[in-house]
């Protein structure tokens, strides 16, 4: 049986112009898929009303914390604090997805440069605040956490401007998500056990900036569904040459697989009756894993490691601002960026500003789109928002730790073995014989004195209460009184 398709009418049709094909196909069904593109443009536009509608009921509160200069904490103490955070992750259903516009609520972990006073911010759901609190003081007991205003709003939102320019990008992986970026753990000394804190020269160098000029850092983060986790499984598996045996959870991927299973089924049962077919049944191909480089194998252990920690996902934006007569981003970006190379790793993963986003135009309509660039990146940092600019992608607890954590000051490997006190020579001011010096106290304390003053480290202000002092909303409760150990509360009723 012979199957013909004649065109004749088409090709008739189509020589009597594109007026009169397009009327045809219109009115022999093609108005079918014009109705749905209309009913889901409107759905869409829909669904967008309902999603502002709800989120604009939640009330989002700016946090500013202030750490003591002299904590030990490494950033496995963030790395809790992250994991803790997980736990606002709320599972939806259909219908809150697609008709309430209900959706997972973000947090903006920052670091904020303004006239070189570094602060670190987290902005949450008010509904969150007591989660985020008490997550940081389980970690950093002497902690202070004081409710700022936002201080987006002193900057403006249309470019070109009278007074600021701006510079910004987001922050776009090189390769898979599944691979990891360099993290804490690898910036710890081997010998020493002192961690090399990557967070010291990017705190350095945002506090080296002039007055009125600001600098930004934003990581938007989100709580994830373990989904990203066999994507990093396939990954791992494709590396190693074995064939993935689990579930696709892509939809129609899911669907044809199903189709040539059926097929597959209806055939292993209707060939045996046309004929008798010897089954041989095919090896699997044997894991590669005993051919893989030593490469390989580190990217496959680096792929499981982060797979084995929690994931949120993504978004880090950079934004520089400045007055017009001070604007130079290639004095701050430059250094900024520079510092944040420190988590790359060449076989793994690392950062890259992203090409669609960043505020630098080489061709065509160069002004229109710089201009245009700079607004959507100062409109999706005011508004915290993942919808604006590059796809989101998956970092771990320990990447987020790695890259938004608080300096500490010393950091020791507790299982490698150390001396008790630092030899160095003798301070020049220590007396040699005599009474020059005065009594012995007096010559105990110029000793301890001059020890404090040699044994100083790079030092960068971040005790200090100027962002708290401009942009806080109860000035009074800026510096609230400590009770020393063994004192009662001041407000402790008396007979």
């Amino acid at each position: 049986m012979e199957i013909v398709i004649d065109l004749t009418r088409l090709y008739e049709i189509g020589n009597q112009g594109i007026l009169t094909t397009f009327w045809y196909l219109f009115s022999n069904g093609l108005w079918i898929f014009f109705i749905f593109i209309f009913i889901y443009g409107f759905y869409i536009n829909w669904l967008l009303n309902q999603q502002r509608r709800w989120f604009q009921s939640h009330k989002f509160i700016l946090l500013a914390i202030d750490i003591p200069k002299d904590t030990e904490q490494t950033p496995k103490a963030v790395e809790q604090l992250f994991a803790t955070i997980s736990g606002a992750h709320d599972i939806l259903n259909a219908k809150e997805i697609f008709f309430k516009g209900m959706f997972q609520l973000s947090f903006s972990f920052e670091i904020v440069s303004i006239d070189g006073y570094v602060q670190f911010l987290i902005r949450t759901p008010s509904q969150f605040r007591d989660l985020i609190e008490s997550s940081i003081y389980a970690q950093y007991p002497d902690a202070e956490i004081t409710e700022v205003e936002d201080y987006v709003h002193t900057v403006p939102d249309k470019y070109p401007n009278d007074t600021h320019n701006v510079w910004g990008t987001e922050f776009a992986l090189v390769k898979n998500q599944a691979l990891p970026i360099r993290t804490y753990p690898f910036f710890e000394d081997n010998v020493s056990g002192e961690f090399k804190d990557p967070l010291a020269s990017v705190l350095e160098t945002m506090s080296k900036i002039q007055m009125g000029e600001q600098v930004w850092i934003q990581i938007l983060i989100q709580p994830s569904h373990v989904d990203w986790v066999e994507d990093c499984t396939k990954l791992a598996y494709k590396i190693a040459g074995k064939k993935w045996k689990g579930k696709d959870v892509n939809r129609p991927t899911k669907f044809i697989d199903w189709i040539a299973q059926s097929i597959d089924n209806i055939g292993e049962v209707i060939l045996p009756l046309w004929q008798k077919v010897e089954e041989n049944k095919r090896d699997e191909i044997p894991s590669m894993m005993l051919h893989l480089t030593p490469g390989e194998r580190e990217m496959i252990e680096a792929i499981e490691r982060k797979a084995s920690k929690i994931g949120f996902i993504c978004k880090i934006r950079l934004v520089y601002i400045s007055p017009l007569e001070q604007y130079n981003a290639s004095r701050v970006v430059s250094a900024v960026f520079g510092a944040y190379k420190q988590f790359s790793t060449l076989d793994l993963n690392s950062f890259k500003p992203d090409s669609r986003t960043k505020t630098k135009i080489n061709y065509f309509l160069i002004n229109y789109r710089k201009n245009l660039r700079r607004e959507n990146i100062i409109r999706g940092y005011k508004d915290r928002t993942g919808m604006r600019g590059h796809a989101k992608y998956i970092l771990n607890i320990e990447e987020l730790a790695s890259l938004w954590h608080f300096p500490s000051k010393f950091i020791h490997t507790p299982l490698l073995q150390k001396t008790e006190v630092k030899k160095s020579e003798a301070p020049t001011a220590l007396p040699i014989g005599g009474d020059e010096f005065g009594d012995k106290e007096t010559r105990t304390e110029i000793l301890r004195q001059q020890l404090t003053k040699e044994d100083q480290m790079v030092d960068i202000d971040l005790d200090n209460r100027y962002f708290e002092e401009k942009f806080a909303k109860n000035k009074d409760k800026i510096n609230p009184p400590i009770n020393h150990k063994g004192e009662p509360p001041a407000n402790l009723p008396t007979n």
